[in-house]
């Protein structure tokens, strides 16, 4: 994040630190409601299974009774001492409506039934007497007997008659009530909640929606974990249930559990609408922070946008850019000393430049003292030696000739001066062709005694023709050339200049095989007054070269240049658009 601005990384961070702390706080309130609400769905499990036992320890104590009422009935004594099975199957009719049982056995003292009366015929007597004789074996008083999708809960008393040591055991009477739908609902009313019945394979009865019946059908038949003992959940088809199981009996052929069950639709939609809450506060807070930070970070930021901004002004050399101090008083005392420090470095950087021009100035004058002295001796020489020629006898054209040059030679020093220092432009375009202005350089070049023997090849592959100042493009090309001449210590380089044409401009390069331009004065090599190598240098050739191609319109720039040679691009438009350049002073 270190190239994101400050008010960015404070925004970010804030950010970040406000959805912690929101999401974090939020994730622990919900996490707490939800560990509640799974409490009071256990609790409320657990209520109902104890309110489900107590139901069946009343029922358990009122069919016990009844049991044992019966069992005591001197006629019920004396019809089991008949021990004819027909007798009793028919005497016993009366006994069974007065238990008011779904279920009413009795049998021998050997555990064979010789009475079976059900409200609900269809039972086969070989499975009551298969419970009846396990039942017995087991010593149980009260039994659950199970058989093809019918579960009874049973309650078993001994038929005596006699007292003490004159007791004989007529027969066994059980007496049973049905398990059903009719019972589960009786159940599940006293438990608040929805009850199953179920073998390890079959749904015997249960209060359960048909659809959500069906569904804990299939998961039952195919011994499903979610249904396993220690599950607390199930989904079915119509509602999700927190559930506890009762094992009813376990030594049967098929142990009967007791699903108590819970729906949870409510408490999911509860907790639906608590993540739905939570996920809109969250936003809100996000979103509420977001704003108000924005607000605040503004306030915070922008004294140092302000600065930032100061000092890229600065950076770009502008010394005027408005500076506010303001903010906290950290920032506020910061931007005062960056406006102190600019001021300073404002003043100090005017000292300077007045110094370098000063410098700069005291140079040009020395060279161009040293040139004016050199050209008026030439005069005064000449002139001693005009006004002698007739003694002499020496040649007045030529002496005439030398004194002329000297002249036209003071006059281009200063013109050059004067052309720099009013930086306008003055050129007067016409017609003419570009090749035959660079010969015309070629031969000033040449005119030097020094540079008399020097190779300058023009290449030129099209037509040249054009709208310039032919007398200001001489000029430029030939500070170029003598320029090119002077980089080439050995008489045999080349110098080479090569016109290329284009539909609307020209491209001149001028090449040399001299030691290249000092890496010092490559950036400002055309500003005013920068020479090197040239003990004797002005440095207003370059200068001068660049402020014609301006008027021009043009361009003039180092191509490359290395210790092997160097390539001078001047860019020319065919027909001369003079552009506006600044007025003012560059020399005093």
């Amino acid at each position: 994040m270190t190239h994101l601005r400050l008010r960015t990384q404070l925004f970010i961070a804030t950010l970040l630190t406000i959805c912690a702390l929101t999401g974090g706080l939020l994730l622990i309130i919900r996490h707490t409601i939800s560990v509640e609400t799974d409490r009071q769905v256990r609790d409320g499990t657990e209520t109902s299974v104890r309110a489900f036992e107590g139901v069946q320890r009343q029922r358990e104590r009122q069919l016990s009774s009844m049991a044992a009422m019966v069992a005591i009935l001197p006629p019920l004594q004396g019809l089991m001492t008949t021990e004819d099975a027909l007798t009793i199957q028919d005497g016993s009719t009366t006994f069974w409506k007065l238990a008011n049982s779904d279920l009413f056995v009795l049998a021998k003292p050997d555990r064979q039934i010789v009475a079976l009366h059900m409200t609900n015929p269809g039972w086969p007597q070989q499975a009551a007497e298969r419970d009846l004789k396990r039942s017995v074996d087991q010593g149980d008083e009260a039994s659950w007997w199970y058989d093809n999708g019918r579960l009874y809960w049973v309650f078993l008393r001994q038929i005596t008659a006699g007292t003490g040591s004159d007791s004989r055991e007529l027969g066994l009477l059980a007496v049973g009530y049905q398990v059903n739908s009719s019972v589960a609902e009786q159940l599940a009313l006293a438990a608040g909640n929805q009850i199953a019945l179920a073998t390890d394979k079959d749904l015997i009865a249960s209060t359960l929606p048909p659809a959500d019946e069906a569904a804990l059908q299939r998961l039952i038949s195919r011994a499903d974990p979610q249904i396993a003992p220690g599950s607390t959940e199930i989904a079915l088809a119509t509602d999700h249930y927190a559930f506890s199981s009762v094992l009813l009996h376990g030594a049967l052929p098929s142990p009967v559990r007791c699903y108590v069950m819970m729906p949870l639709a409510s408490n999911d939609a509860f907790l639906q609408h608590l993540t739905h809450t939570i996920y809109i506060l969250g936003a809100s807070a996000v979103i509420f922070g977001a704003l108000l930070f924005g607000f605040v970070s503004r306030t915070i930021t922008k004294p140092l946008d302000n600065l930032v901004a100061g000092v890229r002004a600065l950076a770009g050399g502008d010394y005027t850019f408005s500076i506010t101090p303001e903010g906290t008083s950290e920032v506020a005392e910061l931007s005062t000393a960056f406006a102190k420090m600019r001021g300073e470095l404002l003043a100090s950087q005017q000292r300077q430049i007045e110094t370098e021009r000063i410098a700069a100035l005291g140079r040009a004058a020395s060279s161009i003292s040293h040139d004016l002295r050199h050209y008026l001796a030439a005069v005064v020489a000449n002139a001693e030696f005009l006004y002698e020629a007739d003694e002499l006898k020496l040649d007045k054209s030529e002496i005439y000739k030398e004194i002329q040059t000297a002249s036209t030679q003071m006059t281009d020093l200063i013109d050059s001066l004067r052309e720099l220092a009013y930086q306008r432009i003055s050129i007067t375009p016409e017609p003419t062709t570009l090749d035959q202005i660079i010969r015309r350089a070629i031969e000033g070049v040449k005119a030097r005694p020094e540079f008399r023997n020097r190779s300058i090849t023009l290449l030129a592959r099209d037509t040249t023709e054009g709208v310039f100042d032919p007398r200001k493009l001489e000029r430029v090309f030939f500070n170029l050339l003598l320029n090119a001449c002077e980089a080439s210590l050995d008489s045999e380089s080349k110098v080479t200049i090569d016109i290329q044409g284009r539909r609307d401009s020209f491209e001149v390069r001028v090449i040399d095989q001299g030691c290249g331009v000092p890496e010092s004065i490559r950036d400002n090599v055309f500003d005013p007054f920068v020479s090197s190598g040239k003990p004797n240098g002005t440095g207003l050739g370059l200068a001068i070269v660049s402020k014609i191609v301006q008027d021009h319109g043009g361009s003039v720039t180092i191509e490359r240049t290395s210790e092997t040679g160097t390539a001078v691009l001047v860019r020319l438009p065919r027909s001369a658009r003079p552009v506006a350049s600044h007025s003012g002073s560059t020399v005093a």
